[in-house]
């Protein structure tokens, strides 16, 4: 890696596992970040970190947060411990936060986390999203100049069986078009597909994530339509204009048309950044590290310009406790039989636990038993 950066705001990573070592080197290639120490409970992979990085490690978070000068706390954590790990960091003072998604499994936690850091003043951020992409709020910005008039509705293909999940990508992006504002309420059903795919078909009384498909109504009078077709030619999110469209898919491919006098839809070159090629390429730069996916990197930029611009993060704490209500809303919906659900919902007990790989940790998650995470999982609650 080289001699340590001086850089302006310090970053202490919060589990040292893959995606936290990915996380870790976009940092590092920010010139405004540095990572200054990592932590993990298992010491194997916090001695390759730390190796990898040359910075100092620890097996609990809290030692670390006392012994650092930490601006940016970013825990890559599994969704079970986030919460509380979020909610420390706030409580210690940091400046700035970066979490992945989904950001909890109840609405009670989510709020708790939102606030904790909202109280404070400081910036949320989750990340791994294409909600942080700049090519998304170029988009944003063309619709709210009016250009291609109204927002008329909104379509989301291609859902997964992880209604909160990988969900919540689509739906923080469907949010950020339809004005990011209030949902008035919500008609929705759940499939049985379950996210762990051992459990075999569940119904819509389990807490656990399944593929979800409905309608969603905003207060400003947007309309979206979540169609879960599962595998499709089409993935990704369409927009649609009263004089136009805007489309973008899985691939950071993005399309904006605009109609002609005649009504003829004609396409806008030269507004967005062409698509990714870090999404497919395998190659190493330099360094001999594995070329970043375009989005971390747009992630991380996001959290930077929060701390330098004192602007919300593109896909803020907020928007992801926004889509986990919306994910809990439609399933509510099915439950009570397919019925319009109002949004606030009113029981913040209410939960979707996402699959395990995702809740406890994919190196926690096989192949052990139920027995034997519950164990392993005993002392996380310190991580």
């Amino acid at each position: 890696m080289g001699e340590a950066k001086k850089a302006k705001y310090r970053v202490g990573i919060i589990g040292t596992g893959g995606h936290g070592t990915r996380f870790a080197r976009t940092f590092q290639l920010n010139p405004l970040t540095e990572v200054v120490a990592g932590v993990n409970p298992s010491q194997e992979s916090l001695d390759l970190f730390c190796k990898r990085f040359n910075v100092p490690g620890y097996n609990d978070y809290r030692e670390m947060l006392e012994k650092e000068d930490i601006d940016i706390a970013a825990p890559i954590l599994p969704v079970k411990p986030n919460p509380e790990v979020v909610i420390g960091c706030a409580r210690a003072g940091v400046k700035a936060i970066m979490c992945e998604k989904p950001i909890a499994g109840s609405l009670e936690k989510a709020d708790r986390m939102v606030e904790e850091c909202r109280s404070r003043g400081i910036p949320l951020a989750s990340g791994d999203m294409y909600r942080n992409s700049p090519n998304l709020w170029k988009a944003k910005e063309v619709i709210d100049s009016g250009e291609l008039g109204e927002v008329q509705s909104i379509n989301v293909y291609g859902s997964s069986n992880q209604a909160s999940g990988q969900g919540c990508r689509r739906m923080t992006e469907m949010s950020l078009f339809a004005g990011d504002g209030d949902v008035d309420f919500v008609v929705g059903w759940v499939d049985g597909d379950a996210a762990d795919t051992d459990r075999g078909t569940i119904d819509e009384w389990s807490d656990y994530d399944q593929g979800v498909g409905g309608y969603v109504r905003y207060a400003n009078g947007v309309e979206a339509f979540i169609h879960h077709t599962g595998s499709t030619t089409r993935p990704g999110i369409e927009v649609i204009c009263s004089k136009g469209e805007f489309q973008t898919d899985q691939s950071s491919h993005n399309r904006m048309f605009k109609a002609d006098r005649g009504g003829e839809m004609e396409e806008i070159e030269g507004l967005f950044l062409p698509r990714d090629p870090g999404e497919a390429r395998s190659d190493y730069d330099e360094d001999g590290w594995q070329f970043m996916r375009r989005r971390m990197v747009e992630t991380v930029q996001s959290i930077v310009d929060a701390l330098e611009l004192g602007v919300e993060p593109r896909c803020s704490g907020e928007d992801l406790r926004r889509a986990l209500e919306m994910a809990i809303a439609l399933r509510e919906s099915h439950r009570r039989g397919m019925v319009p659900v109002k949004v606030p919902l009113e029981d913040r007990s209410l939960k979707i636990i996402p699959m395990r790989g995702r809740w406890i940790g994919r190196r926690l998650h096989a192949p052990y038993s139920t027995e034997v995470w519950t164990e392993r999982l005993h002392g996380m609650t310190n991580f």
